[in-house]
C-alpha cells in the first residue's frame, strides 16, 4: 500500500502582519475568518525567494471592475447575506497556502459573487496602477446545464495582488475561463482558484501570464462527478529577475473523469519558473484519463526552470501520463527563419508568438488579444 507524502512547508511570522484592527468592517464573518488567519503563519518559499511579508494598507477598490450578463453581486458584501454564497466565500481552501486564501476571506477589498443560469458572460478587470493593493474574494456558481464565459484581467504595477476564487460547476455545466495577468512590476502576486465539478461538467482554463517580481498561482480542480472534464492551458513569459511558481492539480474523485494540463513557458534574462503538475486519481475513479505536460524555452543561459510532475494513482484501470522538457531555441529552426530574410530578433519573436498563439486565438476579445500581443512584443 502506498501513502501520499506531503512535504513540510517551513513558516515564519511577520511583525507587519494584519490583525483585527485592519479589518474593513466589524462583521461577524470577517472576524471569524480573521481569527483563522491569525492562527496561520506565512510559508517560506525558497524557490520564489519569499521569506518576509510587508503589510500594505488596504483601501476599498476604486473604480469599476465588473460587468456581465448573469446574476452578479458586486464586492461580495451583499453576497454574505445569501447562504449559497456565504458558505463558499468562507470555505476553507489550501490554494497557494492557507495564509493567503484566508487573507482573501477576511480582508478582501473587492470581489464578486455570480450565479449563472442559462448563458452568462462575466468580465473582471483589475487595475493595479490605480489600486496598488487588490485583495479579492470571489465565487461563481454555474447552474445545471448552464454555460459561462469569464475573462479576468489583472494589469498594471502594484504592491500586492492576492485573489481567491471558488467555482462550482453543477451537473452538465460548462465554464470557459481566461486569466490574463500583465503585472510585471508588481511586488507580490498570488492567485488561488478552486473548481468543483459535478457529473458531466466541462471546464476549460486558459492562463496568460506575464510575471511579477514574485508570483504564485494555484489551480485545484476536483472532478467530483462521473464524466466530468477539465482542460488547462497555460502560457507564461518571465524576464529580468521575475519568479513564477505554478501549481496545477487534477483530483479525480469519480469514474470516467478526464483531465489535461499543458504549460508552456518562456524565460529570459535571470527569470526563474517552477511548474508543478499534480495528478491524483482516487480508488473510485475507474477509467479516469489524465495527462500533464510542460515545456520551457530558455532564451538566456542565466534563466532557470524547475518542472515537478507528480502522479498518485490508487486505481489500476486508469490512464495517466506526464512529461516535461526544458531547452533552448532550435538553432536549425532559427537559421531557417533568418535565411528567409528575418533578423535574429524577428525570428525569435516569431517562434515565441507561435507558442502563445493557440491560447491567444481562443480569447473572444479582440482588444485583449492586441494587448497580449503588445506585451509579448515588449518582452522579446
Amino acid at each position: 500500500m502506498f501513502t501520499k507524502v506531503e512535504p513540510i512547508v517551513k513558516t515564519f511570522e511577520s511583525l507587519q502582519d494584519y490583525t483585527m484592527r485592519d479589518l474593513p468592517d466589524e462583521s461577524e464573518f470577517r472576524a471569524q475568518q480573521a481569527l483563522k488567519y491569525s492562527q496561520e503563519k506565512f510559508p517560506v518559499w525558497k524557490r520564489l525567494g519569499f521569506s518576509e511579508f510587508v503589510k500594505e494598507k488596504i483601501e476599498k477598490y476604486n473604480g469599476d471592475f465588473l460587468d456581465g450578463k448573469s446574476k452578479i453581486l458586486e464586492n461580495s458584501e451583499k453576497a454574505l447575506d445569501e447562504k449559497i454564497f456565504r458558505d463558499l466565500l468562507g470555505r476553507y481552501f489550501y490554494g497557494v497556502h492557507p495564509k493567503f486564501t484566508l487573507l482573501s476571506s477576511a480582508f478582501f477589498n473587492t470581489g464578486f459573487s455570480s450565479l449563472v443560469s442559462g448563458h452568462g458572460d462575466i468580465h473582471v478587470r483589475y487595475d493595479l496602477n490605480k489600486n496598488p493593493v487588490v485583495i479579492e474574494n470571489s465565487v461563481a456558481i454555474i447552474e445545471n446545464g448552464s454555460e459561462a464565459t469569464m475573462i479576468r484581467k489583472i494589469s498594471g504595477s502594484g504592491r500586492l495582488s492576492n485573489s481567491t476564487l471558488k467555482f462550482v460547476l453543477r451537473q452538465g455545466a460548462r465554464l470557459k475561463l481566461f486569466n490574463v495577468f500583465i503585472a510585471s512590476k508588481t511586488s507580490l502576486f498570488v492567485d488561488s482558484n478552486l473548481y468543483l465539478l459535478a457529473e458531466g461538467a466541462d471546464l476549460e482554463i486558459y492562463d496568460v501570464i506575464f510575471g511579477a517580481q514574485k508570483m504564485a498561482i494555484d489551480r485545484t480542480i476536483d472532478l467530483e462527478g462521473i464524466n466530468s472534464k477539465a482542460k488547462i492551458r497555460s502560457v507564461y513569459f518571465g524576464r529580468g529577475k521575475e519568479r513564477v511558481d505554478l501549481r496545477y492539480s487534477l483530483n479525480h474523485l469519480a469514474s470516467k473523469t478526464y483531465g489535461r494540463t499543458e504549460g508552456n513557458g518562456i524565460l529570459a534574462d535571470e527569470a526563474y519558473s517552477v511548474f508543478r503538475g499534480n495528478i491524483d486519481i482516487k480508488k473510485d475513479a475507474y477509467e479516469a484519463d489524465s495527462e500533464e505536460k510542460n515545456a520551457i524555452l530558455n532564451l538566456s543561459p542565466n534563466s532557470r526552470a524547475d518542472s515537478i510532475p507528480s502522479l498518485f494513482v490508487d486505481n489500476s484501470t486508469v490512464t495517466a501520463r506526464h512529461g516535461s522538457s526544458v531547452g533552448n531555441i532550435d538553432e536549425d529552426k532559427l537559421y531557417y527563419l533568418m535565411s528567409r530574410g528575418l533578423d535574429e530578433r524577428s525570428a525569435i519573436k516569431l517562434i515565441v508568438e507561435g507558442i502563445f498563439r493557440p491560447v491567444i486565438d481562443e480569447i473572444p476579445d479582440e482588444n485583449l488579444k492586441k494587448e497580449i500581443e503588445n506585451a509579448l512584443s515588449v518582452r522579446i
